[in-house]
């Protein structure tokens, strides 16, 4: 029997605050052109609005201050088979008009806050389900590697969508998330209906992914601390940030643990993601086999997806949006002008299918 836990939160108009508490393990385990039928767009780079952070609240009235927001939010856990649970938000329109729900997939050293940004943007007409997946944010550690398993993760998926009722879903992910959504568009194209990958490629090793591991130690800080670290990491990725900007990433990146601020998820993972790696090196064959409405979201100044490998992706189907979205590296925060209304523009094609 599969259990489950929930807190349910209502946003009509106003905000809230979604509280993080730390989930104990488990014991026992812009500029818009057409080329060859594809859309290439970019934003012109400007100052990036203050948004809330994760998990302190949606903006229940970016960019319109009459704007309501109308949904709810439910923050749940799902029991998979070996005993682990994974964790989930799941963002429900009050107004149910049938459109295709999103599935966000997150990073490898990443979490299901990376979607916090933009899920209060399109929770009011869809539903968005944000997953935590094992061995990250609230979800349970693993003893043992072989737990974090590839195939694993995306069997949690399927089970969890079973769980929650959803038969078709468009899949959102970064890095890892958006590597499992190309196996699961191309294993079960009917299920899938679309695909919103955030700077992410088919290849599963590059240079700049050593760097992040490097820099992603599992010490402890202050949050200008862990603020100042990413920024020398990542300054050349986000040149509009300001300081407070830092420290809003920092709150999405790194989890306040009471006593400090650290990264968000097993170190665990290092070993299964040796293993993923020498296994399988590239997905492309899973890649071209996609069907569905594609939109890739490529930072203009990632170094983590080249532009001439988004650009072969893009070539590569029948129906793939390249977007480049300026004064955006490794990854995109998804509430850029350009990344929101290609999501939305992607997300309208998912719906016809």
């Amino acid at each position: 029997m599969k259990l489950y836990s929930k807190k349910l939160l209502i946003f009509i108009g106003g905000r809230a605050n979604l509280p993080l508490p730390l989930q104990e393990p488990r014991p026992h385990v812009g500029r818009v052109r057409h080329q060859a039928g594809v859309l290439r767009a970019t934003h012109q780079a400007r100052p990036h609005p203050k948004p809330a952070g994760p998990r302190d609240g949606p903006p229940a009235t970016q960019g319109d201050p009459m704007r309501k927001s109308r949904y709810t939010v439910t923050e749940s856990t799902f029991d998979v088979s070996d005993g682990l649970d994974i964790a989930y938000t799941d963002y429900r329109p009050v107004e149910d008009k049938g459109l295709a729900p999103i599935l966000y997939l997150p990073g490898f050293m990443r979490t299901a806050r990376d979607f916090d940004r933009v899920a209060p943007l399109l929770a009011d007409e869809r539903r968005i389900v944000t997953i935590d997946t094992r061995g990250r944010g609230k979800a349970a550690r693993a003893r043992d590697a072989s737990a974090y398993h590839f195939d694993r993760l995306i069997e949690d998926v399927w089970a969890l969508a079973g769980h929650l009722g959803i038969e078709r879903m468009v899949l959102a992910g970064l890095a890892l998330g958006a590597f499992m959504a190309w196996r699961m568009g191309a294993a079960q194209p009917d299920r899938v209906l679309g695909i919103i990958a955030n700077d992410t490629g088919t290849e599963t090793s590059s240079p700049s992914g050593k760097k992040m591991i490097a820099n992603a130690d599992h010490g402890s800080y202050t949050l200008d601390e862990a603020a100042e670290k990413l920024r020398n990491a990542l300054a050349p990725h986000f040149p509009d940030f300001g300081p407070e900007d830092w420290r809003v990433y920092a709150r999405q990146i790194y989890a306040d643990r009471g006593q400090g601020y650290v990264r968000d998820f097993d170190p665990l993972w290092f070993d299964e993601l040796k293993r993923f790696k020498a296994d399988t090196p590239t997905l492309w064959p899973e890649f071209v086999r996609l069907t569905c409405p594609v939109a890739l979201l490529r930072g203009e100044n990632s170094d983590y997806l080249s532009r001439e490998q988004a650009q072969k992706m893009a070539d590569a189907l029948p129906d793939c949006t390249l977007v480049h979205v300026q004064c955006r590296g490794h990854s995109n925060l998804l509430d850029e002008p350009a990344s929101l209304g290609t999501i939305r523009a992607v997300l309208a094609r998912c719906d016809q299918r």
